[in-house]
C-alpha cells in the first residue's frame, strides 16, 4: 500500500497579487481516524482563493494555504462503512487544502468519479454543485430568477438547477458568455451600464428571486429594481451590501447533492465547463487569470 506522507502545498506568507504565492514542501502526519489520504489530479479554483491571497478576505492566519475541492486516487484510508479503498478514483470537498500534490480529506465528503468524466471536470465539481443546491434549496419557491454572473462556475450550475425545477432564469454576464449562457437555457442580458433597463425589456414583470454571484452594486441596485417587492434578493459574494434586504447564503456541504450534479454531469443533463487549465507549478498565472474575471465555468489546476 502506497502511504507517501510527502506533498507539495501552495502557499502565500503575505497578503498581495499571484506572486505572494510559493510551494513549500511538507510532511503529512498520520492520517487521522475517518480520512483518506489522496494523490491529487486535479484542482479547482475558486473566487475566494484569489480574494484570500490578496488579504480581501482574511480568514486565517498567514501563512495561509488554498483550495476546498479536488479529484485524485485514493493512496490510504481508514476503516470506512462507505467501502473506499486504495486506488478508487474519487473527487469531493477538502480539508485544510487541497492545491497540493497530496491531502488528507473527510471520507464523508467523498464522492466517486465516473469514468466518463476528465479528473479536469471533476477536480472542479464540488464547490459549485454544493453551493448552486444550498442557494436553490435556500431561496425557497418562485417562478422567475434573476442571477447576477451567471456564466460562472456556481452560475452556470445554478441556471441547469433552476431551469429543471421549472423557473424562467434571467442572467447577466459579459458579452463574450452570452451565447454560452444562452445554450444553457437562461435569457442572457449583458451587465454593465443600463442593466436595469435591459433587464425589465426581456422580462417585463418583477422577478421573484434575484442571486448575486459577482458582489457588485450594479448588481445590487438592479436587483433592488427589478425584485417584487417580497421577493428574495440573495448574495453568496461575501461583501457587505447597501441594503438590508440583501441575505447572505452560505455554501453547505452535502455529499448528496455533490452526487447529484456529478451524475448529472456524467450523463450529459447538465453541461459543465472548464474555462481552463494550468500545471500546478504555473498556479500563479492561474491565481492572475481569476482575478481578471470573465470566467466560462471553472478554472483547473492539474498535477
Amino acid at each position: 500500500m502506497e502511504n507517501s506522507k510527502n506533498t507539495k502545498i501552495l502557499l502565500a506568507n503575505a497578503y498581495g497579487p499571484a506572486e505572494v504565492l510559493e510551494f513549500q514542501d511538507y510532511e503529512l502526519g498520520e492520517l487521522p481516524a475517518g480520512f483518506a489520504r489522496i494523490r491529487v489530479k486535479a484542482a479547482g479554483i475558486n473566487p475566494i482563493d484569489a480574494r484570500r491571497m490578496t488579504g480581501e478576505f482574511k480568514h486565517a492566519a498567514l501563512p495561509q494555504t488554498f483550495g476546498t475541492e479536488y479529484s485524485g486516487e485514493i493512496i490510504d484510508v481508514a476503516a470506512n462503512p462507505q467501502g473506499f479503498t486504495v486506488g478508487d478514483a474519487v473527487l469531493g470537498s477538502g480539508g485544510a487544502f487541497t492545491h497540493a500534490t497530496v491531502i488528507d480529506v473527510p471520507i464523508a465528503n467523498l464522492v466517486r468519479k465516473p469514468e466518463s468524466i476528465s479528473w479536469e471536470v471533476a477536480g472542479t465539481l464540488a464547490g459549485v454543485a454544493q453551493t448552486a443546491m444550498t442557494i436553490l434549496d435556500e431561496i425557497g419557491p418562485g417562478k422567475s430568477l434573476l442571477i447576477h454572473g451567471a456564466s460562472g462556475g456556481v452560475g452556470s450550475i445554478t441556471v441547469q438547477l433552476a431551469k429543471e425545477r421549472g423557473m424562467d432564469v434571467v442572467g447577466t454576464a459579459s458579452s463574450r458568455n452570452l451565447a454560452y449562457l444562452e445554450g444553457l437555457g437562461a435569457t442572457a442580458v449583458e451587465y454593465g451600464e443600463g442593466l436595469q433597463g435591459r433587464l425589465q425589456e426581456v422580462h417585463p414583470e418583477p422577478f421573484d428571486i434575484a442571486v448575486d454571484m459577482v458582489g457588485t452594486e450594479e448588481a445590487i441596485q438592479a436587483s433592488l429594481a427589478t425584485v417584487k417587492s417580497d421577493g428574495v434578493i440573495a448574495t453568496i459574494a461575501g461583501k457587505p451590501t447597501s441594503s438590508n434586504r440583501v441575505v447572505p447564503i452560505w455554501v453547505k456541504r452535502n455529499p448528496k447533492n455533490l452526487q447529484y450534479v456529478v451524475d448529472g454531469v456524467a450523463s450529459g443533463k447538465f453541461n459543465w465547463e472548464v474555462d481552463s487549465v494550468f500545471p500546478f507549478e504555473n498556479a500563479a498565472e492561474a491565481y492572475e487569470k481569476i482575478l481578471k474575471g470573465h470566467t466560462r465555468g471553472k478554472i483547473a489546476l492539474v498535477f
